[in-house]
Parts: structure tokens; sequence; C-alpha cells
């Protein structure tokens, strides 16, 4: 860990995921092709949320402790309201952002792109279901989810502190009920559904829980003989599957749905097992140290350390890159050039912000020493 505490290692494939949620997010884009979505069945939004439930571990188990047990889910529900009021601020901007292309070419199909007719339309409505999390225009579900799961952390978190198998043993329980019963937020005032079912994706963020608790803690598992081999293996079929571009899911109609197909909406198990796989592979390689240690690796471990804004940084890049695909039909070299230009767009931003950071802390160390 760094002086702070913080996992190096975490900051930078949180880092990862940030960038590669933003090209994801630029459809068409040729950089699109080679995030690793293309090579397994999980992508980046499976592995930023079992990232936070590691980060969340680290801010809050170790805290949550009788006497302290209050402050701490203050705490929670605090960083909660924060990304609540991001996610405002955000769509704010995305309104924006997409307002301003309709207002300079009198082209409104692009609010149905995104789902924002629903403004236009009924602004009552959509202010009201802005405000409940319940109307999410498209791109813009992940924050709500995090918000959502953040409300349900502090049961979580107390149960991990009793026992990880505890913990573990009830967000699967709600996980298996979410997918034999059905149990998912509803959107209004359009129809359907949250496009991220946070009661089935808490379950990934207690994995998370659990996997920080146990580095936390030091009790680093013993290298288990099984996973070695089944984790890669499963990776492996997975990578073949996509490669081969065969169907992504297979029906094996009785059994449930959920244990076969791949529904991202409701994280289907297949995806669960790749993301979770995924991470212990990568864990068993001594990454930590060299992450530390390698020039290279800081502007992602700089992202990672300050995600929020950087992910609404990307996400308002994202948009802006997307309306301009509809009038400019891109091209190998000026798609590079674009990605790669939001992503030193979204590194700078970090910089900036871990300089002031850095800056605020000494201040502070000389403000004290002269007291």
């Amino acid at each position: 860990m760094t002086g702070d505490g913080r996992r190096v290692s975490v900051d930078f494939w949180r880092g990862f995921a940030l960038l590669t949620i933003f090209i994801n997010h630029i459809p068409g884009n040729v950089a699109g092709h080679f995030t690793y979505r293309n090579f397994g069945i999980s992508d980046a939004a499976e592995l930023f949320v079992l990232l936070a439930g590691i980060s969340a571990a680290f801010a809050y188990l170790r805290p949550f402790e009788p006497g302290a047990r209050a402050r701490v889910t203050v705490r929670v529900w605090l960083r909660a309201f924060q990304l609540y009021v991001a996610h405002l601020a955000l769509l704010l901007v995305a309104v924006a952002v997409v307002g301003g292309f309709v207002v300079a070419t009198g082209d409104d199909r692009v609010l149905e792109w995104y789902h924002l007719d629903v403004i236009s339309q009924q602004p009552i409505e959509a202010l009201v279901g802005i405000a409940l999390l319940s109307y999410q225009p498209a791109y813009l579900n992940i924050l709500p989810l995090y918000v959502a799961i953040l409300v349900l952390a502090p049961v979580l978190i107390l149960l991990m502190r009793t026992s990880i198998a505890l913990g573990l043993a009830v967000s699967a329980a709600l996980y298996l009920a979410t997918q034999l019963m059905g149990f998912t937020p509803g959107s209004w005032p359009n129809s359907g559904t949250w496009f991220f079912n946070p009661f089935a994706w808490q379950f990934l963020f207690a994995c998370g829980l659990a996997i920080g608790r146990l580095i936390d803690t030091n009790a680093h598992p013993v290298a288990n003989r099984v996973l070695d081999i089944l984790a890669p293996a499963y990776l492996a079929a997975t990578l073949v599957w996509a490669l081969a571009g065969l169907p992504m899911s297979a029906d094996l109609s009785p059994l449930p749905a959920f244990l076969w197909d791949l529904d991202k909406t409701n994280l289907a198990l297949p995806r669960l097992l790749h993301v979770l796989a995924l991470v212990y592979c990568v864990s068993r390689l001594p990454l930590e140290a060299l992450f530390r240690a390698s020039p290279a690796a800081q502007p992602l471990i700089a992202m990672g350390r300050h995600a929020l804004p950087v992910f609404c940084l990307g996400t308002v890049l994202a948009l802006a890159l997307q309306i301009q695909r509809a009038v400019y039909d891109g091209g190998v070299v000026p798609d590079l050039l674009i990605a790669g230009a939001g992503c030193a767009i979204q590194w700078m931003l970090a910089w900036a912000l871990e300089w002031y950071r850095t800056g605020s802390r000494a201040a502070s160390g000389r403000s004290a020493t002269v007291a």
C-alpha cells in the first residue's frame, strides 16, 4: 500500500476501467475493437463495480466497529449523496451538450438516441424522474447504480465485519432471489427498468468487499490449485467463444436464464464468473510493486485515485464524440487520435487534481509545523 493506505494496483485497474468505459462509450471508434469486452463476456462495468467494493472495504470496513458504526454509516451515505449530486450535474451537462447540437443543427433525432426526448415531451415528469433516479438517459446509468449500492452498503459492511462468509451468503441470497423472482427498480416516466439492476449488482460489490477485507487484514488466500486451473480455463474458453464469433449465449432452457445467458442488466452468472476469474488470475501476478515503481503506470494510478471527476469528464467527452461522429464518418487514424486525445485530457485532469492534493497536504504539514 502507499503511505496513505491505498493499494496502488486497485487505483491502476480502476484507471484502466475508466479509460475502457470511455472508449466503449464511443460507438464505432476503431479503438473500441481492442478493449477487453471483445475477448470475453464481461466488460469494464463489472470491473469498476468490483473495484468499488474493494475500495469501500479499505475505506469503511476497518473503522466499522462498535461505537463508530453510526459515524461510518453516515460517511457511506454522504458519499452516496456526493455521487447523487455528481450524477445530477453530469446529466445537466450531458443535456447541454446534446441540446447544443440540436439547437445548432435543428436535428432533434439525437434526443431519441439518448432517450432525452422525454425531457422535451414531459418536462415535469422527467425532472421528477431525474431526482428519483428512475429516469436514466443512455450512458448515464452507472452512477445511479453506485448510489443505490452505497445506500445498501452499511448492511453489507456490518455483515462482512461479523463474517465474510455471512456477508457473501446474504448478498448471494438477494442475488439469487432477484434472478428467480425478478426484483428490479422500474424506470419512470419512460417504461422499463434500470439498465443496471442494483439488487443483482450488489453481489459483485459484496465480492469486492470480501476481497478488500482479505487484503486489508493481510489474510491473503493460499494458492488454490483448483482455481488455478479453472479460472484460466474459463477465460480461455470465453476468449475462443468470443473470437470465433459464436452466439453470445446458448439457450439451456428450462434452466433459469441467469445460469446461461449474458444479460448485463441483471448480471447473469457467466458474466459474474468471468470478471471474478479475470481478477483472480491477475491477482496471482506480482504487480503491486511493479505498478508502484513504474513511471508508465502513474497516469492510470492518478486517474483511479480521482475516479469520480475523471469518470464525469470522460462521460461528457464520450457524448460529445458520439455526436461528432454523427456528422463525421471517422477513420482509423482520426479515431485513434480522438480516443488518444480524450484519454490524455482525462489524465491531465487527474494530474491537476493530484498536484493540488499533494500541494494541499504539504501546505497543511507546514502549517502544523509552524503551529
